[in-house]
């Protein structure tokens, strides 16, 4: 392994710079968990699935949760993230229960300045037409935190390399071109490929649409865009997306994106927030020139790039510190600008200032090689803690348990771990190693980015991101990635957020439903 001084800090990091499963003996346990039954109250609302700012939306009637089915509208999404207690509304989408539940409420409409969902034309308790494909089980994406940090960018100020950034996320419009069955090599479209994906029927709509219109595309000009497309310089695909080797020398910079090859790739195939992220992350994934560095951050900088992840054994942080935090703040319960109970105390997290953490925020070791990483101008946004406590029994009710990447494009997580993490049963992160550089077909829907099990652990090498307290990972959260759901034992965890600083303006100036930075944190905003 390889070592580094922490900056400011007398303590060793150590880098893991192998792959190397780990199985620790557990010296440091968890904190004490609040064991205590969650009280609820008729009519209450909450985000099913264990995450903080997202999942399905699920009522208390009769002692039961059940779900809420509607027309996916955005005002149903406005007056819902209101009513669960956040800031604004990020977008809306279906997800429909892996265990049986009941439907409490169906025929669900809006219009949106309503402050409660029971004040929305809707039907009775357990009456109406139910859940159909006109009225699916609602899910919403929401934003828990303030954003007087993030400022705007006039759209015609936007620097989108390929892209006019007042017509990039208009939707691909069919021209009924007459088809002449030509198509390029590059097919990732067929019916076979649903076997990829967890959400099967979806699917199926989802490449057949696909496939009309890349055919639509190629013969609008059949002589040049297959060939465009068939000679794009080390282009690579699977059923996900495309990327290019970490190491190709033929995409350097963005004038790659300024080729008739790229305007033929946008138009066939990506959706409109994949052509943004595209422009916005291309220049970091394949940067013309690295910036000076020292060997510790290079490591950490190589393992990032090659794989997607780095472990890090030790982040020289005062423990003690940083777990008396945690464990006041997992137990405040009334405090619901701190802490949010999940799932009946499956997932707790916490958002309070954790002034322990500041060495890692200075921390020029780390900070250098995620400029690399993301672009000499990045920001760390924010933090959370995290419990994921024994209660957390399968992957029914976890919407972290199905292989996804977060649909945000090029970003860093940081993990520290407040005690030992066991691969066997601790609930480890685990990636599926290489997928960081993908530009995914679509990144709008939430079946697009939801995958198989069984095609995950088939056709990638699989790596389980447990280690020793006081260390943890970085990891790059546009990677496919699940979080465990299986074991007998809590994990623990502070989480860092990170993006090149022209990022989340952008996305803000667009208007893209996505939230950059990620609203369940305590904001921060630090710039490295």
């Amino acid at each position: 392994s390889l070592s580094a001084k922490m900056n400011a800090i007398s303590r060793p990091f150590t880098l893991l710079a192998t792959a190397a499963m780990l199985v620790l003996g557990g010296d440091h346990p968890p904190g004490e968990e609040n064991e205590d039954c969650e009280a609820y109250n008729e009519m209450d609302l909450r985000l099913a699935g264990a995450s903080p700012d997202a999942g399905r939306v699920e009522v208390f009637h009769e002692e039961k949760w059940g779900t809420l089915c509607g027309k996916p509208d955005i005002n149903l999404a406005k007056v819902l993230c209101k009513e669960l207690g956040f800031g604004r509304h990020i977008g809306i989408f279906t997800i429909a229960p892996k265990t049986p539940v009941e439907n409490w409420i169906s025929d669900i409409v809006c219009g949106g300045d309503e402050a409660s969902i029971f004040e929305c034309k809707h039907s009775d308790w357990a009456t109406g037409s139910g859940c159909s494909e006109e009225s699916p089980p609602i899910a919403v994406r929401c934003e828990a935190a303030g954003l007087d940090k993030v400022e705007s960018i006039p759209r015609s100020e936007l620097i989108l390399p390929g892209l006019d950034p007042s017509t990039a996320l208009s939707p691909y419009k069919a021209q009924h071109t007459e088809k002449c069955g030509v198509l390029p090599s590059v097919l990732p479209f067929g019916n076979n490929q649903t076997a990829s994906f967890v959400y099967k029927e979806q699917i199926q709509k989802w490449l057949e649409d696909r496939r009309e219109r890349l055919e639509e595309v190629m013969c609008r000009n059949p002589k040049a865009n297959p060939d465009a497309i068939n000679n794009f310089p080390d282009l690579r695909y699977n059923s996900f997306g495309f990327d290019f080797p970490h190491d190709s020398k033929k995409v350097l910079g963005n004038d790659i994106l300024k080729s008739e090859a790229a305007d033929a790739l946008r138009e066939g195939y990506l959706s409109p927030n994949a052509k943004v992220f595209w422009a916005l992350d291309h220049q970091a994934r394949h940067p013309e020139k690295l910036p000076e560095m020292s060997e510790a951050s290079k490591a950490i900088f190589r393992n990032l790039s090659r794989d997607g992840f780095v472990r890090i054994d030790d982040f020289g942080l005062d423990m003690n510190a940083l777990q008396e935090t945690a464990d006041w703040a997992l137990n405040q319960r009334e405090m619901k600008n701190v802490t949010v109970v999940l799932d009946d105390g499956a997932c707790v997290m916490a958002r309070p200032k954790v002034p322990a953490l500041d060495p890692l925020l200075t921390n020029e070791t780390v900070n250098a090689a995620i400029r690399a990483y993301l672009g000499q101008d990045s920001v760390m946004h924010g933090y959370k803690i995290l419990r994921v406590s024994k209660r957390l029994a399968g992957a029914d009710n976890y919407i972290a348990a199905d292989w996804h990447h977060d649909r945000a494009g090029r970003r860093l997580k940081l993990f520290v771990f407040l005690h030992d993490i066991d691969n066997m049963g601790g609930r480890p992160t685990e990636v599926a190693n290489g997928t960081h550089n993908l530009v995914y077909w679509s990144f709008e829907d939430y079946y697009t980015s939801r995958y198989d099990n069984e095609y995950i652990q088939k056709n990638f090498q699989v790596h389980q991101l447990g280690g020793p307290r006081g260390g943890g990972f970085i990891f790059d959260t546009n990677s496919i990635h699940r979080g465990s759901p299986y074991g007998n034992a809590k994990r623990e965890t502070i989480i860092l957020e990170y993006h090149n600083e022209y990022k989340c303006p952008a996305i803000h100036s667009l208007g893209m439903n996505v939230p950059c930075p990620s609203g369940d944190q305590y904001m921060a905003y630090h710039k490295l």
